[in-house]
């Protein structure tokens, strides 16, 4: 290390109990290292290792302002450790330490220790996201914000006595680091030292030949002990990092780490564990019974996404991201076909760009021209300029026949088959377009919004609601509207509506104009006051007359024929998105924080559903339907994730009723005689207990979602179950030996030796002559082969390429 610094590391930590003792103990564990010789040697370092570490409390003198000594001991510090919990985000000191730092040092210097939580809640913001500068075609540099996966020792555990622990084991992971060393290196060089230190002592012992041989035989047992620990270790962080990716819903990231903690990382092969055959099936997913939407796939971007549009068969879709580009994606196989980097960021809106039927896309460039691609092979078909001024907004009605843009005060219109001008419509003076334009679903009206230039605030602005016939751009009608805020347009029946809001003495109004564009009347006008619209939709059901109006986190629901509310409904946070079911008067809408809220008006009912959608994520910014899924865009991350029902092709529906298993509970009668005759311990937590495997063995099940398994013959204690569910039935044993044990929600695979090993929601039925397990989703019946361990790696290695 660099002599110049005066402090080798900065220690910055909530000063809370559990945070203060782990870095009192990693300073003292850091400043007692010593590397091993040749190392030492090799790095030309002389006397301790790591000579002085700061740590507020033992270093800050006394002093009326405490920002000065620590602002001069961060620039006199080489590497600054971070200590993170939930409660570190909490603290602006720290934050403030770590901003300073990286200006001082730069991101590369910086470590993390976790030591409770989450990552996600527990590494703050200014570790996690940096700026990164990036050229677009044209060569231009500009910078977007890109994720960084930091340098991080895990520390967690139980208790103190297991953090202490584990601070000892993981002290390499940051110690490495500081003199350029791979870890596994300097574990090595660290576990050669000792061995060396054996060794020695061994021949100053004894000079026996005999007693050295059997020595060195010993030693090399133990190497080859040791090199097993570690390589479990190994394993073992591979399958919690795939257990964490599995929360932050990204599968592929899942399912990589799962499969090289079964088979190989960096070259070197892993050891079989039962958790990571655990983790392979929870994150392929091949015992999905599709009951719940999870997160299958993902779209990864350059930059924080903005925008997602789908095309209409679902087959494609274009997202906009902070790093100027549009992408083209083939939602299919969830592959980039081409990015196109020549956007706007300032001034592009939703409105900006658009999918032309099925195998097109146009939108606005920086230059301000409007650009149509083909999907096939992503070429500029054509390129409509503007000389003097920039196209605002475009819009293409839903047969892919024309396209429509605004550069104020004008319209035009285009025709799409031969990209000709068919007519250019100008608005009056002292009047602006909007970013408004909205085909009707039949192509023959267009709706444009403009308004008027006014500059006294008291004053709401006047909108204007210009209807055009579609095949000539001549307006055929043109009315004001008490709004200045679109935020969407449905129809039906020749009726449409569109939401606006107006803003009067800081205090937000909702507006609501239902208008027949057919006959050309306005049907009503509806003003909803202390709101802010963000969203309509209307009931898509058979026989329904209702609208749903978003603001925040309320939604109203409006009867379409006058405008009058007929219920509001509230949710845990802002809503993202809501869509209306096919089959009733139900609405569902999506929050910020990942809850799927089911709105129905025949029973007047609210509630959270928590079955049906898996959101593992706490912030949303927007959802997308695609057809057999959704598309959901969490907050400033550079990805889009894409949440689906049925994730398994081979699942197959049976046209046979089976009847669902019994409870084969004992009776709780029997609970105390059976509790001393195994001498069962969690006595008082004792929930459950069955008999399995034709009474061979005793499940006792604990309310601490743990379960005990018993010999029944020999009253062993055989093994221990964590994180299950309370265990009702015994389904039976597999082909391959394996037994099934759950309830009619949540059934769990156990290997000879009584360690999970896979988990099936809602199965009733284990079919051992077919090798399948029978499943129950929404009133049918479906079976899913039964996957050996060599069939999960095949299923993991096929879905990774």
């Amino acid at each position: 290390m660099n002599k110049e610094y005066k402090y080798d590391a900065f220690i910055s930590y909530r000063h809370c109990d559990l945070d203060k003792f782990v870095a009192e103990n990693l300073h003292k564990v850091l400043e007692t290292y010593e590397l091993p010789k040749n190392l030492k040697s090799k790095l030309n370092i002389q006397g301790r290792t790591i000579k002085r570490v700061f740590r507020d409390q033992d270093e800050l003198p006394l002093s009326s302002n405490l920002e000065d000594p620590i602002i001069d001991a961060l620039h006199n510090s080489k590497y600054l450790i971070v200590i993170c919990s939930p409660r570190l985000k909490e603290s602006l000191w720290c934050k403030k330490e770590i901003e300073t730092f990286k200006k001082i040092r730069g991101r590369e210097n910086i470590f993390c220790v976790l030591i409770e939580g989450e990552p996600d809640e527990s590494f703050p913001d200014e570790v996690l996201f940096d700026e990164k500068e990036v050229k677009d075609n044209s060569g231009k540099k500009k910078k977007v914000k890109e994720f960084f996966e930091p340098l991080a020792a895990d520390v967690r555990g139980i208790d103190k006595k297991e953090v202490l622990k584990k601070i000892k084991s993981e002290k390499l992971r940051l110690i490495a680091p500081m003199y350029n060393l791979d870890y596994d290196d300097l574990k090595q060089r660290h576990r050669q030292r000792r061995i060396r230190r054996i060794i020695t002592t061994s021949i100053i012992a004894t000079c026996a030949f005999f007693l050295i041989s059997l020595y060195s035989v010993i030693t090399l047992l133990k190497i080859s002990s040791q090199q097993k620990v570690l390589k479990l270790h190994q394993a073992e962080s591979l399958v919690s990092k795939s257990n964490t990716y599995l929360d932050k819903d990204s599968k592929y990231s899942a399912v990589k780490s799962a499969y090289s903690a079964l088979t190989k990382f960096k070259g070197v092969k892993m050891p079989y564990t039962s958790d990571a055959e655990y983790a392979l099936v929870e994150s392929l997913g091949v015992y999905d019974a599709g009951v719940a939407y999870k997160a299958t796939n993902e779209l990864r971007t350059k930059g924080v996404v903005d925008f997602i549009k789908v095309s209409d068969d679902y087959k494609y879709a274009l997202t906009i991201d902070e790093s100027e580009e549009i992408t083209l994606w083939d939602v299919k196989n969830f592959k980039k076909i081409k990015s196109y980097a020549d956007l706007n960021m300032f001034t592009f809106t939703e409105d900006d760009f658009m999918f032309i039927g099925n195998d097109k896309f146009v939108y606005i460039s920086k230059n301000g021209s409007a650009k149509i691609v083909s999907i096939k092979d992503g070429k500029v078909l054509k390129e409509i300029k503007k000389k003097d001024y920039s196209f605002e907004a475009l819009r293409v009605d839903s047969d892919g026949k024309y396209l429509v843009l605004t550069c104020s005060p004008n319209l035009y219109l285009y025709n799409l088959e031969n990209y000709e001008l068919i007519n250019t419509y100008k608005i009056e003076s002292k009047h602006t377009y909007s970013d408004v334009l909205r085909f009707t679903t039949d192509g023959s009206t267009l709706i444009a919004l403009s308004s008027k230039e006014n500059y006294d605030i008291t004053n709401s602005v006047k909108s204007v609601v210009h209807v055009f016939n579609t095949k000539d751009l001549t307006e055929r009608n043109s009315f004001a509207i008490d709004g200045e805020y679109f935020m969407g347009m449905t129809e039906k029946d020749g009726n449409i509506y569109l939401l606006l809001n107006k803003t009067e003495s800081m205090k937000s109004s909702m507006v609501l104009l239902s208008y027949n564009y057919k006959d050309d009347k306005v049907n009503y006008t509806k003003v909803y006051s202390d709101a802010f619209g963000k969203e309509l939709i209307r009931s898509t059901a058979e026989g329904t007359n209702s609208l749903a109006l978003v603001h925040g986190n309320e939604v109203r629901i409006i009867n379409m024929a006058n405008g009058d509310v007929l219920g509001i409904y509230s949710t845990s946070s802002d809503i993202v998105g809501i869509y209306s079911s096919s089959q009733t008067d139900l609405y569902i809408a999506f929050t910020t924080d990942g809850s799927s809220n089911f709105l129905n008006l025949n029973y007047k009912e609210n509630f959270k559903n928590t079955g049906l959608f898996e959101l593992n994520l706490n912030k949303y910014e927007a959802v997308s339907y695609a057809g057999e899924g959704y598309f959901f865009i969490p907050k400033y991350e550079n990805r889009v994730i894409y949440y689906t029902q049925n994730t398994n092709k081979k699942i197959k529906e049976l046209d046979t009723k089976i009847d669902y298993p019994s409870d084969q509970g004992v009776s709780v009668k029997d609970y105390d005689k059976l509790k001393k005759k195994y001498n069962i311990k969690k006595k008082n937590l004792v929930k459950k207990i069955i008999y399995a495997d034709n009474k061979k063995l005793l499940v006792v099940t604990y309310s601490d979602k743990t379960a005990s398994i018993y010999n029944v013959k020999t009253k062993e204690y055989l093994g221990m179950i964590k994180h299950v569910d309370e265990l009702q039935h015994y389904f039976g044993k597999d082909n391959y030996g394996r037994i099934y044990l759950g309830n009619i929600s949540n059934t769990y695979i156990l290997d000879k030796d009584y360690n999970t090993v896979g988990h099936i929601k809602s199965m009733i039925k284990l079919d051992k002559k077919n090798n399948k397990v029978i499943i129950s989703r929404s009133g049918k019946y479906y079976s899913l082969p039964i996957y050996t361990y060599d069939q999960l790696l095949k299923e993991a290695k096929e879905y990774l390429k």
